[in-house]
């Protein structure tokens, strides 16, 4: 069977979990004896065509250099990924064409099946968060413009003035939400990557039984390294993009109240200023970290927390955690769900409700390591990367 895969970025560009676990599934492909092949974007530096852990890679797309380059992606990304689809599957006559992420999905003539893993195809926004104050149900002419105006980001892009009260940016934005959605029609199936977009694209007109949820592949390299922490008691991990929707403000205000326990706070972004400035002593910022040393930083973790504000479609970092047998503390939001039984590997929250069940778990070794081995069991059961990758390989060969 040849199965290609397409991915707007693809290591070594990373720009988030997404890439990661598109490399992990061709991988997992090839060792299974699938004829696999990387359709990805072209950066200067990288070969256009290579060999690699028995992965064909073909960078021939035209897109920006990074998520934030959103301009530029909206106007030379459509039509490259049509062109070049066209040509590639001419030449090698794949048998299922498999497009990994929102931006990538276009119409072919092959069987094709669609990751829908974040809100590209349902929100111009991308982060269904009405006017970042809320969970939106669907998104209108109406409501368009006071969401945009009550925003501080479109995606990953900082919406300054001279975006925020452009119209003719209001308009490309709009108009590529349009065009995503309407790409929808062409797919023959979806993986739905949580229950949470599974719903989505019923809510969207995809009848149930073309839809699939099956998470994305998770597989964790770990040497057995140790990064060193000086630890102050139980420790409570962060892990994430520093900016307003992930809530990091709302955990550390938490943290704050409990008089026990250390927080450590890995990722970066536009809040680390902000938020250094309400830290007590026990918060350590630990920065970016190089994805080697995470396996360490979750072993040494006694609690993991997503304190989003946004519904998250489905965090790699909580499935992560439930690899490393952990506690979590996360929104009721989302696919959040997916990862977390409420009172049995976790709690769920509302936003700003963490410090209950944060004091809870720190003062509570024992409750730690029961709710730690059902994490465990919920993750052999439902997100191991084997299992993951033969449900895929399940339905290309349907």
């Amino acid at each position: 069977m040849k199965v290609l895969l397409v991915s707007e970025y693809y290591p070594p560009k990373v720009f988030g979990g997404g890439e990661i676990s598109a490399e992990h599934l061709a991988k997992g492909l090839a060792e299974r004896g699938v004829d696999v092949s990387v359709l990805t974007s072209k950066f200067r530096g990288l070969k256009k065509y290579e060999e690699k852990d028995g992965v064909k890679i073909h960078r021939r797309l035209s897109t920006g250099t990074g998520p934030t380059s959103m301009i530029k992606r909206k106007l030379l990304f459509p039509r490259s990924i049509r062109k070049e689809l066209k040509k590639l599957d001419e030449k090698e006559n794949f048998d299922v064409i498999h497009f990994l992420n929102t931006t990538s999905i276009t119409r072919c003539e092959k069987r094709s099946i669609a990751t829908i893993n974040s809100y590209g195809n349902f929100c111009p926004k991308g982060n269904m968060f009405y006017r970042e104050r809320k969970e939106c149900n669907g998104c209108g002419i109406l409501k368009y413009p006071l969401c945009m105006l009550s925003s501080g980001y479109a995606g990953k892009v900082r919406l300054r003035p001279w975006l925020k009260y452009n119209p003719l940016f209001w308009d490309l934005a709009y108009w590529n939400f349009m065009r995503r959605n309407r790409a929808l029609a062409g797919v023959d199936e979806f993986i739905a990557i949580s229950d949470f977009i599974k719903e989505l694209l019923k809510r969207n007109g995809v009848p149930e039984g073309r839809i699939h949820r099956i998470p994305n592949v998770i597989s964790i390299e770990d040497s057995g390294n140790e990064y060193p922490l000086d630890p102050d008691g139980p420790i409570v991990t962060y892990i994430g993009t520093l900016d307003r929707i992930k809530g990091v403000d709302l955990l550390i205000e938490a943290f704050n109240g409990i008089g026990k326990g250390s927080l450590l706070i890995v990722g970066d972004g536009p809040e680390r200023k902000r938020l250094g400035g309400i830290a007590g002593s026990r918060v350590k910022f630990l920065g970016r970290m190089d994805y080697e040393h995470m396996p360490s930083i979750y072993r040494q973790s006694d609690v993991v927390v997503l304190p989003a504000r946004w519904p998250e479609p489905l965090s790699r970092v909580l499935i992560e955690a439930l690899c490393f047998g952990k506690p979590l503390v996360a929104t009721d939001s989302g696919g959040n769900r997916d990862c977390i039984k409420d009172g049995k590997n976790g709690f769920l929250v509302k936003p700003g409700e963490l410090g209950e069940r944060l004091e809870k778990l720190i003062s509570d070794p024992k409750l730690r390591e029961k709710m730690g081995r059902e994490s465990r069991k919920l993750y052999d059961e439902r997100f191991e990367s084997r299992k993951v990758i033969g449900e895929i390989v399940s339905l290309y060969t349907r």
